[in-house]
């Protein structure tokens, strides 16, 4: 082979060794570089994330974390007590399990601090509902209605609470009914409603009549018009 040919040889060579060392730092630094973090994720205990629920109205929503600005020197005595026990169901996976633990504990610990907060204890009330202790989650949720008595988002959650879980309608209709005279501009304050009578109660005639009352404060609302159709 001639002293062309060699050079030539070597010279490929060192082409193809410094491209797989070009594209082996590229992948790395890429790595480095994306901004994606490997970690786990944790909520904050101040804003829990909520599992919407759909029915047949076709709006989504469920469980909703408090809107009210948290209040400052404002108590209301006969709080519920904080070593309730934290009871995760078996059926939980552990990584699911071990988050709602925390979540849990955290809140306690704040509201140790901060027993005046409404918002903490309403976060209270969502993160036992996640754990299905509804009786936990409703004595959250209520001292939570007395800190932030104006906060239609707690009262709305009280009437899940006492329908879907614990079947007191009774109670259910009466915080769905404050909730709504608290915010009667939002269309799904209704459907809350509409969907209690129509499904809980199967009680035809209040169901229409949430929705006309609905179309009389929101005029043209397309979802409560639809939803008399098929009634």
């Amino acid at each position: 082979m001639n002293t062309k040919k060699i050079t030539l040889f070597i010279g490929v060579i060192l082409v193809l060794i410094g491209t797989f060392l070009w594209s082996v730092s590229k992948g790395s630094l890429g790595d480095k570089g994306s901004g994606k973090d490997t970690q786990p994720s944790f909520v904050s205990a101040e804003t829990p994330s909520a599992k919407p629920e759909t029915r047949t109205s076709g709006i989504t929503y469920g469980h909703e974390a408090a809107t009210s600005t948290p209040s400052k020197g404002q108590f209301a005595g006969n709080s519920p007590k904080l070593n309730r026990p934290i009871v995760i169901p078996a059926s939980f996976p552990a990584d699911s399990a071990k988050a709602a633990l925390e979540e849990i504990t955290v809140l306690i610990a704040r509201l140790k601090t901060k027993p005046e907060n409404g918002a903490l204890w309403a976060n209270l009330g969502m993160a036992r509902k996640g754990i299905e202790d509804y009786e936990g989650a409703k004595e959250a949720y209520e001292h939570a209605h007395q800190l932030l008595p104006k906060d239609s988002t707690i009262a709305d959650n009280l009437g899940v609470i006492y329908g879907d879980y614990l079947q007191n309608y009774t109670k259910a209709e009466e915080y769905y009914r404050l909730a709504l005279s608290l915010d009667s501009q939002t269309p799904y304050r209704y459907l809350r409603l509409f969907d209690f009578y129509r499904y809980l109660l199967k009680d035809t005639a209040k169901a229409k009549a949430i929705l006309e009352e609905g179309l009389v404060t929101i005029p043209g609302e397309a979802s409560f018009t639809s939803l008399l159709e098929t009634l």
